[in-house]
């Protein structure tokens, strides 16, 4: 199955969702489907940062000799952003608005990272 196979059958799961998608831990997007296009926020924008996150919390947590950064979550006004390590050098990424029931996608990412693993 491809990538983007796996990212729309995530969103599907996940009713609320903006976008899913997986960036790598060097600051780049690696894919990213969106839902809705139009939206009042930048959501291209998003997977440079989501990016750059995913970067800056791995520089960081080796450089506190903490290992792997395996989660990220940062939540905002309008959207709450969850990642999941897949490897090393890469996280999935998940897109909800604000107030979104973000335990369920947590679990819905969670299965979308191991379908990764698995099928790529």
């Amino acid at each position: 199955m491809s990538l983007t196979t796996i990212l729309h059958n995530t969103l599907d799961l996940v009713n609320q969702a903006k976008f899913a998608g997986v960036v790598g831990t060097d600051g780049l997007g690696i894919e990213m489907v969106f839902v809705d296009e139009a939206a009042a926020y930048d959501l291209e924008l998003s997977e440079i940062e989501l990016a750059s996150l995913a970067a800056l919390a791995t520089s960081a947590a080796g450089r506190m000799g903490a290992g792997l950064a395996r989660a990220l979550m940062l939540e905002t006004d309008a959207l709450t952003f969850l990642a999941l390590l897949i490897t090393p050098d890469y996280f999935a990424v998940l897109g909800l608005p604000a107030g979104a029931d973000a335990a369920y996608a947590r679990g819905v990412l969670e299965q979308m990272v191991e379908r990764m693993r698995a099928e790529l």
